[in-house]
């Protein structure tokens, strides 16, 4: 028997309110649709709030002892939330009787607290009447140790209180809530964790860009954007990473196709020089295959990560950097500018207008400050602090 014929015609019959075939269905393709889309939450808690037959609506996220938390407000005063935060989460008595164990539950203030009894207390008269709330449905979303994040439907006096044919209703959609925030947390996860992603690529020195494993260009950070911009060794063309000339478009590909080979276990990383003919010197190329999960069914093809120095430009790291990591003086920094731009203790000295020993007792200092022995290590330290290779 299907849920129609079980709930929803009985109670028809009886004159109680109901939601259709026809309600739920676009209801529970809309829940779906915000689980991929996050955005779509705050449309489909609107939609949730007017088949509850609710005023207005909020997600909760908050701790359950402390009261802290945050909310996204439907056609509520978002205003109402800095002091509930503030001052009455941790007056609400509907918070302080607790069901413990907590557990993905809906039930309504009565059923934590009689009316009669809210009515009577300072987080009712102080916050709830006057936002003209009278009764709430509380509908558990998730759970993780003490914090909750629930969504609560509300009305006022005039509407009547929350019953149980409300709160069958709520129950019987549920479980699609509780499935959709699953996969939108997940979802709103990963998007964070690709933007800084993108952020960490953008702050990077080196030019970096990000293909599949056709070489077409799917990200390239400040730096890659220049250098094309620029002109330097490397092309965009119909949407694909190129070198000006045929012959290195080929070699650089076929590092690409090697990175970017479907087969996990046979993939591949390689590096090359790229000439620069209107230049001098030349671009270094790295090819570093991305990783994946060995197991994402839906994951996207290879990604493949192209990190491009030129050598003739020098290495922009910025002072701070230098300063913040290993505590260099500003002495110090003018010396590692020299030296990561390929120069010995004694030319960096004939540079910088010093004496060779001068430069020897500051390379000491470098040495013991980084934690390096020789002075190749304190080279290869500062380009990798410089974001010169790909981790």
């Amino acid at each position: 028997m299907d849920w129609f014929s079980r709930y929803a015609a009985p109670r028809a019959e009886q004159g109680l309110r109901v939601i259709s075939v026809e309600a739920e269905t676009k209801f529970v393709d809309a829940v779906y649709e915000a689980a991929l889309d996050p955005s779509l939450w705050e449309p489909l808690i609107a939609r949730f709030c007017d088949l509850m037959g609710g005023s207005c609506a909020n997600l909760i996220f908050q701790d359950e002892i402390t009261g802290e938390g945050r909310a996204l407000p439907v056609r509520c005063d978002p205003d109402s939330f800095e002091p509930y935060f503030g001052y009455f989460a941790t007056r609400n008595p509907l918070l302080k009787i607790t069901d413990w164990p907590l557990a993905l539950r809906v039930v309504t203030d009565e059923d934590k607290l009689p009316k009669s009894e809210l009515m009577r207390t300072e987080y009712y008269n102080e916050f709830l009447r006057p936002l003209d709330t009278h009764s709430v449905i509380t509908i558990r979303l998730a759970i993780q140790g003490n914090s909750t994040t629930v969504l609560n439907v509300v009305r006022p006096a005039r509407r009547g209180a929350f019953d149980g044919a409300d709160r069958d209703i709520a129950r019987h959609l549920h479980p699609h809530l509780i499935r959709a925030f699953r996969v939108a947390s997940r979802v709103s996860n990963m998007d964070a964790a690709r933007g800084a992603y993108e952020d960490f690529l953008d702050g990077s020195a080196t030019a970096v860009f990000v293909v599949d494993r056709n070489g077409r260009l799917r990200h390239a950070n400040r730096a890659a954007s220049a250098m094309i911009e620029a002109g330097r060794g490397l092309t965009i063309r119909a949407g694909v990473l190129r070198s000006r000339d045929p012959s290195q478009t080929r070699k650089l590909h076929a590092l690409i196709g090697a990175a970017g080979d479907p087969n996990r276990e046979t993939r591949s990383g390689g590096a090359m020089a790229l000439a620069c003919p209107d230049r001098a010197g030349a671009l270094s190329i790295t090819v570093t295959p991305a990783r994946t999960n060995r197991h994402a069914l839906f994951a996207e093809e290879p990604r493949v990560f192209i990190c491009a120095i030129d050598r003739s430009a020098g290495f922009a790291v910025p002072d701070d950097r230098l300063q913040a990591l290993f505590g260099l003086s500003r002495a110090e920094i003018r010396i590692a500018r020299q030296l990561l731009d390929g120069r010995d203790a004694r030319e960096t000295a004939r540079a910088l207008g010093l004496s060779y020993n001068t430069v020897r007792a500051h390379l000491a200092r470098m040495l013991a400050k980084t934690g390096t022995n020789r002075q190749v290590e304190l080279v290869q330290l500062l380009t990798r602090a410089a974001g010169t290779t790909m981790p």
